[in-house]
């Protein structure tokens, strides 16, 4: 393959010799203008490490130096777009004016049943060091109609007594009456709440989130071993086993984590718990509590991205003659998101048509992609996303 000759003056990258110029062309690289062909510091970085392309008296290194003055994520972003041709998919710099390919469901609605209980006559004590309260009377009902809690020892048969959890025993008192005790005191829910709030780092979104589930006939419990803060059971799910002792325990199919907006979390945290939830065939929902439209920022993205789409001769790669299908967000796995941030790219991904990917560049360069699409959770104030592991 013939070397390509790429100029570089004071940040500005063009390759003119007219071979060079119609192969880049044709292979959607670069902007053209009179008659030359105008590279961003990826492109020009690939074309450098994969296609024979070089710079008179600079190396790929000193080209990617350069730019990292000012970008420090230049080569988590080249790495990005590598990958993304290494894969013959076309990928190009965000551009606003550009618009996406509308999905027929940019979103999944969820069904809602709201959760109708009468009354409580009952009794629970709380434990305000442990953050749980028990119920020694009339929990058996509860657990097994409505599943709250735990009754007696789990998956078995065996214990009297019932076991709620913080969010529980407040859900329970402020929507049903139950009455709740300290030191032989009743207590109000909203001393059990602020007490608790006290103790455990977001607590109150965290009960936002509950009490939003289980109000529209949510069963849900927690995802400790998920990696998690709740496995959801869509409405109508109970604890009890079917007709006989051999039947399965009822399980769940989704996973929800709390991502409260002023909370960074790092990404290769973050990601674990996917894997996690996609490893036992869960889906991950990722739900971001008392998001305000003051809240969403203007967050710089890095890649409008475009995959295959099927013709009556096979399968063929979508080129910018087409409409994008996502907009690509890289970040490392040591990087840090915000709830705010997350909410804002999807946000802007969704005014635009696109679906968004985040690609995570991990220490050894290799990249996973997760692709998030917004849930409809009737009646609800708060954004929720279900989180998937795609393969372009």
């Amino acid at each position: 393959m013939n070397m390509m000759e790429i100029i570089f003056d004071n940040g500005t990258i063009w390759v003119e010799d007219s071979e060079s110029v119609e192969k880049l062309k044709n292979d959607y690289f670069g902007e053209e203008r009179s008659g030359k062909i105008f590279l961003t510091p990826e492109e020009a970085l690939y074309l450098i490490k994969f296609r024979n392309g070089f710079i008179k008296n600079m190396c790929f290194t000193d080209l990617l130096s350069f730019f990292a003055k000012n970008d420090p994520k230049i080569f988590i972003k080249y790495n990005a777009y590598r990958d993304w041709r290494d894969r013959g998919l076309i990928i190009r710099r965000f551009s606003k004016v550009v618009k996406g390919k509308h999905e027929k469901k940019t979103y999944k609605e969820y069904p809602v049943k709201k959760l109708k209980l009468e009354n409580l006559d009952l009794k629970a004590v709380w434990y305000p060091d442990s953050l749980f309260s028990l119920v020694e009377e009339g929990g058996k009902e509860l657990f097994e109609k409505y599943w709250f809690g735990q009754y007696g020892i789990y998956k078995q048969t065996r214990g009297r007594i019932l076991k709620l959890d913080f969010m529980e025993t407040i859900f329970l008192s402020k929507w049903f009456g139950m009455k709740v005790f300290e030191n032989g005191k009743q207590i109000k829910w909203e001393n059990i709440l602020k007490n608790v709030v006290k103790k455990r780092e977001y607590a109150k979104q965290l009960y936002e989130v509950y009490e939003d589930w289980r109000l529209k006939g949510y069963v849900v419990k927690t995802g400790f071993k998920f990696g998690s803060h709740f496995r959801i059971y869509f409405p109508g799910a109970s604890p009890k086993k079917g007709k006989s002792e051999d039947d399965e325990w009822v399980h769940s199919k989704h996973v929800l984590h709390v991502f409260p907006k002023e909370q960074k979390m790092l990404i290769s945290e973050w990601a674990r718990a996917i894997r996690v939830a996609h490893g036992v065939k869960k889906t991950f929902i990722l739900g971001i509590p008392e998001l305000k439209k003051e809240d969403y920022i203007d967050i710089p993205v890095d890649f409008l991205a475009y995959r295959r789409k099927k013709t009556q001769t096979g399968w063929v790669r979508e080129t910018p003659k087409d409409k994008p299908r996502y907009l690509l967000a890289a970040f490392s796995e040591d990087d840090h998101i915000g709830g705010i941030e997350l909410a804002s790219l999807l946000e802007k991904a969704k005014s635009m048509g696109l679906s968004l990917i985040l690609s995570i560049t991990d220490r050894e360069t290799a990249i996973t992609y997760y692709v998030l699409k917004k849930i409809i959770l009737p009646d609800s104030d708060y954004e929720y996303y279900e989180i998937e592991w795609i393969k372009p």
